[in-house]
């Protein structure tokens, strides 16, 4: 299904919004995906309101539904967030070029665990940068698995948002006239030249439709799409890495919990196997509105988009990795809401 907005977005992050006490309530864009999850049962259920009852019960007749990831689609292209292993040329924004740093087992004595580390080794001399917002389009994204190339042009996010702020005063139930001290400012963002799209099964919806989305309840325009597919890499040797898609929640923060942390070794499915290193980023806070419970959610921790998982292959074989990673949800909690889309990637 894709998503345009016919509006501003507005899509809250992790950190506290208190009436009276904050005044600047910050946004992220995109979503995580159970914000979608959300949106597609109120699409459901806005079409059969005698349903509605049902929502929190045994027979929930949107039990079914599972979102498998949630994308960019930025001017035609489907896009994904950009693979924490690769870095930006340094004041070549111009271009925007990214190099994919390179697996090198370590020969230092540092605080890392892993006992390898990614490095640039890019052959030439150049300074470099993390990247921020980065995408690449469906294209570059399949060279990546597929080790075709180590260097990738990517696209900003930041083309495609326009920060429209809005500025609020909250008002009395009782009276609806404004209170004092209780002004606040909102991170409205329009999202020009993209739509958002979600790969979801388990749920028979209209095939075009309007319907809200993200807080302040704004207006979307849906249709289903085509549908497109991400192929696995021939992988050789032992070696392969996990890509992230969506953002995965583990019981051990960054680390899985099939993985032991002491000795970095573990069994997943079968499959035993070494982690070397990780690329991850910075954590989110996801939290969210429990509306049966009437209160917040508890926060939880999640790995962000775009962090890859370098592993050793120590027993099993390359076609189960595939089988068992390649385009599959393995977050440990909320898988089936989209969270921890994982794709095979080839390592040198």
């Amino acid at each position: 299904m894709e998503m345009e907005a016919l509006d501003t977005l507005f899509f809250r992050d992790g950190r506290p919004f208190t009436k009276g006490e904050d005044t600047w309530a910050d946004g992220v864009f995109p979503p995580a995906p159970s914000v979608f999850y959300g949106a597609l049962r109120s699409i459901y259920f806005s079409h059969h309101i005698s349903e509605l009852p049902k929502a929190q019960q045994k027979d929930d007749p949107t039990g079914n539904l599972k979102i498998k990831g949630v994308y960019l689609k930025l001017w035609d292209d489907i896009c994904f967030p950009m693979p924490l292993d690769c870095v930006a040329v340094k004041g070549d924004s111009g271009s925007r070029e990214a190099l994919l740093l390179s697996l090198e087992k370590k020969h230092l004595v540092t605080s890392v665990a892993t006992p390898y580390l990614l490095i640039p080794n890019f052959g030439r001399q150049v300074n470099v940068e993390e990247i921020s917002g980065g995408y690449l389009d469906i294209f570059s994204f399949q060279e990546y698995l597929n080790l075709e190339t180590r260097e990738f042009i990517y696209r900003s996010i930041g083309d495609h948002l326009l920060s429209e702020p809005k500025v609020g005063m909250a008002r009395d139930r009782i009276t609806r006239s404004s209170q004092d001290t209780m002004l606040y400012r909102v991170d409205l963002q329009r999202f020009n030249n993209g739509v958002l799209v979600v790969d979801y099964f388990g749920l028979t919806l209209p095939a075009t439709g309007l319907a809200k989305l993200g807080a302040e309840g704004k207006g979307v325009a849906f249709w289903h799409g085509d549908e497109f597919t991400i192929s696995a890499p021939e992988l050789k040797g032992n070696k392969f890495k996990l890509y992230f898609a969506t953002p995965a929640i583990f019981k051990q923060g960054w680390l899985p919990s099939w993985i032991e942390e002491d000795t970095l070794k573990g069994e997943y499915k079968g499959l035993e196997f070494r982690l070397l290193t990780a690329a991850v980023g910075r954590y989110l806070s996801l939290g969210g509105f429990d509306i049966q419970k009437k209160k917040p959610k508890p926060m939880q921790r999640a790995v962000p988009a775009g962090s890859v998982y370098y592993m050793e292959l120590l027993k099993g074989d390359m076609k189960k990795v595939v089988d068992v990673f390649h385009g599959k949800n393995i977050s440990e909690d909320l898988a089936n809401q989209g969270f921890g889309l994982t794709y095979v990637g080839a390592v040198q």
